[in-house]
């Protein structure tokens, strides 16, 4: 995929930044579980028309071929992935940890990803240091910055989701960033 190409793949991942900041100022618990849950639902439905129906396959590459990676031709997309990990992380945790955990994944990653392609090359397990770097950077600046966290436990939380997203996994980083910094975050929130 071309630098060009990424660079509109990770707006559209800024873009779900848009989620966790309504649900912070605008919208309720319930209401952001219909929106996410309704938007999963079509994203799923899309997908499994994506790969199962050969018309929609074709649609669907003429639309987004060129910001969709090879590795997401025969599985789901990151974008839906997204949407079910928001979703998720609304449904189980509370507000802030929920905000936290899905503007890491938003801010973090797509910023990480742009900088390990722009500047990196010191690869560390199909990633590069450098991208690592930013995403560490990122969520720690997420982790101080937002009002109503556990200073300590947000910071471990940014360690562990930059962790996460460096390790290699068959589970789509999408899906595990948010729930293991939500997940992180939630035990210090138990034990403060």
């Amino acid at each position: 995929m071309t630098y060009s190409n990424e660079l509109i793949r990770k707006l559209i991942h800024f873009g779900s930044a848009l989620f966790p900041v309504a649900y912070d100022h605008v919208l309720s618990r319930e209401q952001m579980l219909w929106l996410l849950g309704g938007l999963s639902a079509l994203f799923l439905l899309g997908e499994l028309m994506r790969l199962n129906v050969e018309a929609a396959k074709r649609i669907f590459r003429t639309i987004f071929g060129p910001i969709v990676r090879p590795s997401e031709e025969h599985k789901l997309t990151g974008a839906t992935s997204v949407f079910i990990s928001g979703f998720l992380t609304v449904l189980i945790f509370e507000k802030n940890v929920a905000v936290f955990a899905m503007l890491t994944l938003s801010l973090a990653d797509a910023t990480a990803a742009l900088i390990g392609r722009k500047w990196g090359n010191r690869d560390i397990f199909g990633k590069t240091l450098e991208g690592t770097a930013t995403f560490l950077i990122v969520a720690m600046i997420l982790a101080v910055t937002l009002p109503g966290l556990p200073r300590a436990g947000a910071v471990v939380a940014a360690v562990i989701a930059t962790v996460v997203e460096l390790l290699p996994s068959p589970i789509d980083d999408n899906l595990m960033v948010p729930l293991s910094a939500a997940t992180t975050l939630s035990f210090f929130h138990l034990v403060a």
